[in-house]
């Protein structure tokens, strides 16, 4: 039972004796080691829509460099 405390015996003085086995379902619990199988991603579509916006974020940026160093200006200075 989770959660369930075990009362001291007042008369005798006496606690519960605490075995590895409660010592380690309590740590498991207070750091969510519970669950044996690994946690499994629910929303590949969101994974897929975030690598398509980069992917094409990615393609504008090298094609505006691109057609930035086509049209910028050289200019020569010749000495008379």
């Amino acid at each position: 039972m989770e959660g369930a405390v075990e009362m001291v015996d007042k008369e005798n003085n006496k606690t519960p004796p605490v075995s590895t086995d409660d010592l380690l379902h309590s740590f498991e619990r207070v750091t969510g080691e519970v669950d044996e199988k690994a946690t499994t991603f629910h929303r590949p579509g969101i994974v897929i829509a975030s690598v398509v916006v980069t992917g094409i974020i990615l393609i504008a940026f090298a094609l505006g460099r691109r057609a930035g160093r086509k049209r910028s200006t050289v200019v020569e200075i010749v000495r008379v």
